[in-house]
């Protein structure tokens, strides 16, 4: 058994005993390119990649072509790197999929929803179709964008809904790069959802934003009822 070796063997069973709690940054790092690097030493790698992106969390969400460019890591270190937190975000929905737990509460659906978005460098615009007791029916992702936008098809949402029988929606969308404060066109598209889906006896229960682990409810907020009451007066 090689120097190397030997050290992997450390820390493999310093993990077991102790978890990735006590882990820095650099050691956490090391660890993960033990997947995508069987042998050899990776702690210099996860000291360059580190000090490059500025976190462990930077290196993770960097674009596959960035870190293909660092020297040492190669095609498929950068996957394993990428596919890391995706695997996270597959794990948290997995789990969260065997549950039934109605969402009834603006803590209930942006628990359903926080784990969708872990991860993800780029906008996307999930919608929840629940029935009268609010338990899920479906949960799709009707766009997919860049880094701060996303295009939102209504006709899809609804058709999407009316499909499962919903009679209410919840949509989330993230802002990768900015405020939970909705924009504009967050509030705008919003009103159409909301008109849309009321010609077809659907309720539109909420709209979240979320950023890392931040989040907004329009229920919670005054933006829906401000929607609904600006429709209900025109």
């Amino acid at each position: 058994m090689g120097m190397h070796d030997d050290h992997r063997r450390r820390v493999y069973e310093r993990f077991l005993q102790e978890g990735l709690a006590g882990f820095e940054e650099h050691n956490a790092m090391e660890f993960l390119l033990f997947l995508a690097r069987t042998r050899g030493d990776t702690n210099p790698l996860a000291h360059t990649l580190i000090d490059r992106f500025g976190s462990l969390s930077n290196v993770l969400d960097a674009p596959i072509e960035e870190l293909e460019e660092m020297p040492g890591v190669g095609h498929s270190s950068a996957v394993v790197l990428k596919f890391i937190p995706q695997m996270c975000a597959y794990y948290l929905n997995n789990k969260l999929s065997q549950r039934r737990t109605p969402l009834d509460s603006v803590k209930a659906v942006s628990e359903f929803f926080m784990p969708k978005f872990f991860g993800r460098t780029e906008e996307a615009l999930y919608m929840a179709a629940v029935d009268d007791r609010r338990l899920l029916l479906r949960c799709v992702v009707i766009s997919e964008g860049t880094a701060n936008a996303t295009s939102v098809r209504v006709a899809k949402i609804v058709s999407e809904a009316l499909k499962c029988g919903a009679t209410g929606v919840v949509l989330a969308h993230n802002h990768p790069r900015g405020l939970t404060l909705p924009s504009g066109d967050d509030l705008a598209v919003t009103q159409e959802v909301y008109q849309a889906l009321r010609l077809v006896n659907i309720q539109l229960l909420d709209h979240l934003i979320f950023n890392e682990n931040e989040y907004v409810s329009f229920a919670q907020t005054n933006y829906l009822d401000n929607i609904r009451w600006g429709i209900q007066s025109q």
